[in-house]
């Protein structure tokens, strides 16, 4: 029994290393490099054509994947400006959204710029338990 388990756990490891090693191999056809964003320690930055995907790569192997769009906006925007600073990248996408990508590790924060409004464009709203009209 100790040694159907211990060869069951041998090709599942196996084939766990074997799976890994083709994932993380890079196809650079269907990327497009971001001139000028390569990173100290090696790091460069691409943009995945097909699902505009943020990636980082080092020493050719992928360190990790940012969808930006699916985790902070509606998929059919695009992704505008990518610029580096104090070890995150601003992603900008869309009309007026925004996102940071952690450089080390690919966590991303979904900001939105907001739009000042002018003081007439705030919206009437009726609170009916006091039965007046409100103004925010």
């Amino acid at each position: 029994m100790k040694k159907a388990f211990l060869l069951l756990m041998f090709f599942v490891l196996g084939f766990q290393n074997i799976k890994a090693q083709e994932i993380s191999k890079i196809d650079y056809n269907k990327l497009s490099k971001l001139e000028g964003m390569e990173c100290l320690g090696g790091i460069t930055f691409y943009i995945e054509k097909k699902d505009k995907i943020l990636i980082a790569v080092q020493n050719d192997t992928i360190k990790w994947k940012a969808d930006v769009i699916k985790n902070c906006g509606k998929r059919k925007v695009e992704i505008n400006s990518v610029f580096i600073g104090s070890g995150k990248l601003k992603v900008s996408f869309g009309k007026n959204r925004i996102a940071f990508v952690n450089i080390k590790n690919g966590e991303i924060e979904c900001l939105a710029e907001k739009k000042n409004k002018r003081k007439d464009q705030d919206k009437d709203y009726i609170d009916f338990t006091n039965q007046s009209i409100i103004k925010k």
